[in-house]
């Protein structure tokens, strides 16, 4: 090698150079595996965030159904500004406003426990990043709204009565626990009655209308005449067709049962008679007696036994008409 000045330096620097190159790759190899394996997680946490978020929507339909718009909603009920203008008239009945707290208290109760039941589901939502951070804030103004409304409510009920602020709520509740039992007695009342509508269509044309009412209708169940068509009268001839609607509103089921021609023995002052056959449809047994202060024969209903098949089996077998 000749002897060039720094050729030799050279020489030794590229000497140390190329064992330190192994080492170099090893380091770039590890950092692009680390890169990899954190991108990899990174995946593998986004998809679980998405099963999770979609197991909350199973779980708690209702919440995001009301989260659709971004906004919680919430509103603090009109009782309030009912209760503060009658306080202003000065009623000159002394019970006229404690009954209006009353009234403005149960108003707030199905708010507080709106808000109990939200709150921790909202908080396991917003702590994992599912929840908007505006709609976070709107959760926490109504529960700012609400503890307020409570106060003044008990504060207004302690200057009525010294105190009844502690118990105020407590009475409320005991009311409103009533209502709803009685609301939910008038459901299921109103879900097990049924109307029965049969429609006697003379020779000549003529349509006789006549109505009972019942409950929890299933075999030979007594209905009951309203009383427009407890007089009604008709002919010894007829053709009849029934119909009974059981329940209201999506849960209401009906069944018909129908006869081209019903014939009464004229010479019976009393009889019965079985209309439909369908053991899937409607069954009646009607009671009839023969009218005494009429010119020509007519009959009037007096009993009325109705028969039905029971709800798992009406799902099975649609009711389909039948005669006599």
């Amino acid at each position: 090698l000749p002897d060039v000045p720094g050729a030799r330096s050279a020489l030794w620097a590229s000497q140390a150079v190329w064992p330190a190159r192994p080492a170099a790759m090893w380091f770039l190899f590890f950092v692009l595996l680390v890169t990899t394996s954190l991108l990899c997680y990174a995946g593998y946490i986004f998809l679980i965030v998405d099963k999770r978020q979609a197991k909350q929507v199973l779980e708690n339909p209702e919440v995001y159904e009301a989260l659709d718009d971004k906004e919680y909603d919430f509103e603090l009920p009109v009782e309030i500004e009912e209760y503060e203008e009658l306080r202003e008239s000065k009623p000159a009945d002394k019970r006229t406003l404690p009954l209006a707290l009353l009234k403005r208290a149960m108003a707030d109760i199905p708010l507080i426990e709106q808000l109990e039941k939200d709150h921790p589901r909202m908080v396991r939502l917003f702590n994992r990043g599912l929840l908007p951070y505006g709609i976070w804030e709107q959760l926490l103004e109504a529960e700012r709204m609400l503890d307020e409304e409570v106060h003044e409510v008990q504060a207004e009920a302690e200057k009525l009565q010294k105190g009844w602020g502690q118990g105020v709520f407590g009475q409320a509740y005991q009311m409103l626990r009533k209502e709803r039992a009685e609301q939910e007695r008038e459901a299921q009342e109103k879900k097990s009655a049924s109307v029965l509508t049969i429609e006697f269509t003379q020779e000549s044309g003529r349509v006789v209308t006549i109505e009972a009412e019942g409950r929890n209708v299933l075999q030979q169940t007594q209905m009951a005449l309203r009383k427009e068509s407890a007089s009604e009268e008709v002919a010894f001839k007829s053709g009849v067709k029934a119909t009974i609607v059981i329940g209201v509103g999506d849960d209401a089921r009906s069944y018909k049962c129908e006869a081209d021609e019903l014939v009464l023995d004229k010479d019976q002052e009393k009889q019965w008679k079985q209309l439909g056959q369908d053991a899937n449809g409607l069954r009646l047994q009607l009671k009839f007696f023969r009218s005494t202060h009429t010119l020509k024969t007519a009959f009037t209903l007096g009993d009325i036994r109705a028969t039905v098949p029971p709800p798992e089996s009406s799902a099975a077998a649609a009711p389909a008409p039948s005669s006599s």
